[in-house]
């Protein structure tokens, strides 16, 4: 059991870091927006910001009687924090509100050895608005703010809209940080406090950890298994790619010698026949013999003899062939 003094000091811990939540901004919809991201996992209206560090600090009282520790902001590796979405409709915020805040760490709960995330958010409920003074403002406020516009002998109209406010009412949800395990549950205040219902939340998270321990082996064990086989098969696929590339680097070759040797085959044809027409011309007379070697010269200097000795020097050698 905690003693008070320790009790007090985490009190005044969580109690000190709400001045960054209040001293930020406030998105359209009243939600706190804070400057900093290193904070607790609140995402509330500035007249729930205290029950939501009162319901955090209960909860680590609790887990602290239990051997267990809250983590607010924790910077550990290997932790995710989940998105809060739509969350079955109770935290449906508005569209134009682009720019969420939400934390940069993830607040956890450690139960030995294993983590689960833990976020606080204020409901939305559905309520009939209108624009009045360049804000959205609940009717029956409206009407409180400035009843004489209501009057029908005025005969003004005020275009109502149904839209999603705060409601003051807390959720808890509590998540699976783990990437490769999906699983969260989540605590509402429609049928008591979130403060009152702290006992069962401790027990019932304790208990789940037991199982989402097992979850998180089997999803590494599943992880490590599927990593195995990537690997596996990259090799192979490697492997593949680099046979294909020596056949192809193979025949790539064979191709270039064959054309050397038909360049070549082609070189000895033109040679007969020039030497056959040498040949030929010790049987005519001295005039007819040189007009015929002129002749001979002039159609050789159109042509270029390939030398097969030197194309063969600079003939790429095929790599040695892949095993079978």
């Amino acid at each position: 059991m905690p003693t008070s003094k320790k009790a007090s000091t985490r009190s005044a811990m969580m109690i000190g870091s709400l001045g960054s939540f209040t001293s930020g901004r406030v998105a359209g919809d009243g939600y706190l927006k804070p400057t900093k991201r290193n904070l607790p996992d609140f995402v509330v209206t500035e007249p729930t910001l205290l029950r939501a560090a009162s319901v955090l600090q209960k909860l680590a009282n609790r887990f602290c009687d239990v051997n267990c520790r809250i983590s607010v902001a924790c910077n550990e590796g290997g932790y995710t924090r989940k998105a809060l979405g739509n969350e079955d409709g109770r935290l449906k915020r508005s569209a134009f509100e682009t720019n969420l805040w939400s934390p940069g760490l993830p607040t956890l709960v450690l139960i030995g050895d294993v983590a689960i995330g833990l976020s606080i958010y204020e409901q939305t409920v559905e309520k009939e608005m209108v624009y009045l003074d360049g804000q959205y403002v609940p009717v029956k406020e409206a009407k409180e703010i400035k009843p004489g516009l209501w009057d029908r002998k005025t005969k003004t109209f005020y275009r109502r809209s149904t839209q999603r406010v705060a409601s003051k009412r807390l959720c808890l949800r509590a998540y699976s940080p783990y990437a490769r395990v999906a699983w969260e549950y989540t605590w509402t205040e429609d049928k008591g406090s979130l403060v009152r219902q702290s006992d069962d939340i401790v027990a019932y998270l304790v208990d789940r950890a037991t199982t989402l321990r097992i979850e998180v082996e089997k999803a590494d064990r599943q992880a490590a298994e599927d990593r195995r086989r990537w690997e596996a098969e990259s090799a192979a696929a490697i492997l593949q790619y680099e046979r294909s590339r020596i056949i192809q680097a193979r025949e790539e070759s064979l191709k270039n010698l064959l054309k050397i040797i038909e360049e070549w085959s082609h070189g000895r044809k033109v040679q007969a026949f020039f030497d056959d027409i040498a040949d030929k011309s010790f049987a005519m007379n001295n005039e007819d013999r040189a007009q015929l070697l002129a002749k001979v010269q002039e159609a050789k200097s159109l042509l270029v003899y390939a030398d097969g000795a030197e194309a063969l020097m600079s003939w790429a050698s095929p790599p040695p062939k892949p095993a079978e």
